[in-house]
This record gives structure tokens, C-alpha cells and sequence, in this order.
């Protein structure tokens, strides 16, 4: 195995890498939805024209086993995010190339379990945006399963889906302290997040623990709301805990949650 330093924006260095590749996952973007919505238009050049030079570099070199990571934050977005990432699926879909989507990966990096973990660390107070917000939760090694899944399926041009269990932020933050803020939902965040959309229920097949959004309309027409995150199963406290033990090795202690409000409104859209 050998590592390249480059930029999917650069489809030449893209061309190069893949020479005698057998295997292609592509999982670079920019994932921050803040900053996206501050910059957009970079937002489109990597996650959008960024996904197809990757796929089209793959195409270009037939290489048949390659896929993309999907988001829930692609299904029916509000953000500039979300709307790139649905894109990014489409194109490799486009491409006859498999996407996983999944919703958080418990304790990767930049999202909001190492965040409060660190803060709490420091004596800090944890902020939350809405401790109503839910999202849907999965482990590394679910998100690695889910990814090979999609690699190695027979299937072509197909969404693969986990059902996953989802978590109140407020649930996450006081499972690692009592000493939290509510600071009001940023710009661009929805309340709840969906891992399928009504319209791709039209598109929908099961698979082990999961879904699969195929690219052709089967029997199925009946209208579905779609699969959001406050209609699955919410994790408690204590598996939240149980969670962090295992991924950050975090002690399992709580107290009485308790919250405070921000004194003047956050204005958000």
C-alpha cells in the first residue's frame, strides 16, 4: 500500500493515483455545516465537482468496486451541506456505483461526543443547540460494515442504509455532565434528521439490519413519511455512557441534568 498526498479537486493527480487500482471509497468532503454555509461555493467544488472527478477517474480506469459515503444530512437538506452531499450520492449513483448513508459515527472526529467529553474534561460548560435535537447514532465498526456492504454488493447504482438507533443531544450531554448551556440551534440545523426520504420509499427494499434505496420504482407505491430520527428508538443515559466508555473510555457517572437558557434569543434560520 502506498499514501498520496492530493486534492479530489484535482482530477490529473485523481487520474494518476488510481493507475492499477482495484479498490476505490471515497470519503473526502468538507463536513462542517457552518462552514459550508459560510462557503458554499467551495463546498460545491469539493463535494460535488470534487465526487465526480473521483468517479470519473474510477470509470475512466474500470474499476468496478468503488463507492461513496452518503449522509443523512443529503435527505431532504436545508443546508448547503446536505445538498452537496446529495449530490455526491447521485453522481456516483449516476456512475452505476454504490453509496452507504449513514447518520453519526459515535466519537469521530469533529463531532459532538469528543467535543463534550473534552469540555467536561476541563470543568467547562457543555453547549447544546437544542436538547430536543435527535441524530442518528452508529458505531465505527457499523459504519465500516455498512461501507463494505456497499462495496462488495452484486447490486449497482444503490443506497445502502443501516437502521440505527437515534439519541437526544440533550441524552448525549448529560451523560458526560449536569453543567450544560442551551445556546439555540445554528443556521442550517434541522431538529431531526431523516435516513430515508418519502419519495425513496417508492425505491426501497430491505436488507439485513438495513435498507436498500435501489435506482428502479418496484411494486411498492404507497405513500411513507419519511424514516426520521424521532421516530426510531432513543438511546438512554446509561447506553449513551456505555457507548462512550467503549470508544473514548469515558467513566460511566452522571448527575441530575440540569440546563440553562441564553438571555437574549440566538437568531437562527
Amino acid at each position: 500500500m502506498t499514501y498520496k498526498i492530493g486534492d479530489i479537486r484535482d482530477y490529473d493527480a485523481l487520474h494518476q493515483a488510481m493507475t492499477g487500482a482495484d479498490i476505490v471509497i471515497h470519503a473526502a468532503a468538507m463536513k462542517r455545516i457552518e462552514v459550508c454555509e459560510e462557503n458554499p461555493i467551495e463546498a460545491i467544488k469539493t463535494n460535488v465537482l470534487g465526487t465526480e472527478n473521483v468517479a470519473r477517474a474510477a470509470f475512466y480506469h474500470g474499476i468496478t468496486k468503488a463507492m461513496t459515503i452518503g449522509s443523512d444530512k443529503g435527505v431532504d437538506p436545508v443546508n448547503a451541506y446536505g445538498m452537496t452531499k446529495a449530490l455526491q450520492e447521485k453522481i456516483f449513483i449516476s456512475y452505476g456505483y454504490n453509496c452507504a448513508r449513514y447518520g453519526n459515527v459515535f466519537g469521530s472526529r469533529g463531532s459532538v461526543i469528543p467535543l463534550f467529553y473534552q469540555q467536561s474534561q476541563k470543568g467547562e460548560t457543555l453547549t447544546v443547540t437544542d436538547p430536543n435535537m435527535t441524530r442518528f447514532i452508529l458505531t465505527i465498526d457499523e459504519a465500516v460494515e455498512l461501507i463494505l456492504r456497499a462495496l462488495n454488493s452484486p447490486m449497482r447504482g444503490d443506497v445502502f442504509i443501516k437502521r440505527s438507533p437515534a439519541a437526544r443531544l440533550g441524552d448525549i450531554a448529560a451523560a458526560f455532565s449536569n453543567n450544560i448551556k442551551v445556546i439555540g440551534k445554528m443556521r442550517g440545523e434541522k431538529l431531526h434528521e431523516a435516513l430515508i426520504s418519502s419519495e425513496e420509499f417508492t425505491r426501497l427494499t430491505e436488507i439485513d439490519n438495513g435498507y436498500a434505496v435501489i435506482g428502479k420504482d418496484l411494486v411498492r407505491s404507497e405513500y411513507q413519511e419519511a424514516y426520521t430520527s424521532d421516530k426510531e428508538r432513543l438511546l438512554a443515559v446509561g447506553e449513551i455512557q456505555q457507548l462512550a466508555a467503549k470508544v473514548l473510555g469515558v467513566p460511566q457517572a452522571t448527575e441530575t441534568l440540569t440546563m440553562s437558557t441564553p438571555t437574549q434569543p440566538i437568531p437562527h434560520q
